[in-house]
């Protein structure tokens, strides 16, 4: 198998899956935000968006581990944290909740419901990981795990009795994307959080 064949067998690159369980706690995950006395209820309402991005950000890698050439067993891979990913819905009044900006969010979306987007006071940190297990099928060399999440970001307004609400979320999609790269073998992708992955665990280059 050639050198490059192998580089594009170890780039794995799985779709985020989401968790699309509700959990008990859901209540208080969707606490909602309470409009003072002096500000009206705003229940209805269209949202508008503008400048909604979905991007994959980097969040944890492994350590380097060497596989000898003709080693055949497989590798778990532990991970650690490169940054954490914090969610926010700011508005520019308490009328609109977290809750229906995130809802409103997922319809804008299509494919998700809220409950597969964080909510304010969850971080990717705290989300489970599972450690990678991958077989190499004989090929030395150095090789790295890494892990990253969707992130969702957009700014919107609101259209309230007498008023308009405006606001800009920052969430992330509840799941996992993986890669699996070859230190020396150019990951051959566009994707930044794989290159920042490559740059941070193998260096700048390749050999």
């Amino acid at each position: 198998m050639r050198r490059r064949d192998i580089a594009v067998l170890l780039v794995l690159l799985t779709a985020a899956t989401a968790d699309r369980a509700v959990t008990a706690g859901a209540t208080e995950k969707w606490a909602e935000a309470r409009p003072s006395a002096t500000t009206p209820a705003c229940p209805g309402g269209t949202f508008r968006w503008s400048g909604v991005t979905r991007e994959e950000r980097l969040t944890e890698i492994s350590p380097v581990v060497t596989v000898k050439e003709g080693d055949r067993s497989s590798i778990t891979f532990p991970v650690r944290l490169v940054r954490d990913i914090l969610p926010r819905v700011d508005t520019s009044d308490g009328s609109v909740s977290a809750h229906r900006v995130l809802a409103a969010l997922a319809k804008r979306l299509k494919w998700w419901s809220a409950e597969e987007l964080a909510a304010p006071g969850e971080n990717s940190a705290d989300r489970e990981l599972s450690w990678a297990r991958i077989s190499f099928l004989g090929h030395g060399g150095r090789f790295v795990d890494a892990k990253a999440v969707r992130v969702v970001e957009g700014s919107f307004t609101v259209a309230c009795p007498g008023r308009t609400v405006y606001g800009s979320v920052t969430t992330w999609l509840n799941g996992n994307t993986d890669a699996s790269l070859q230190c020396g073998v150019d990951p051959q992708t566009d994707e930044a959080w794989i290159r920042e992955a490559y740059r941070l665990t193998c260096g700048g280059g390749t050999t």
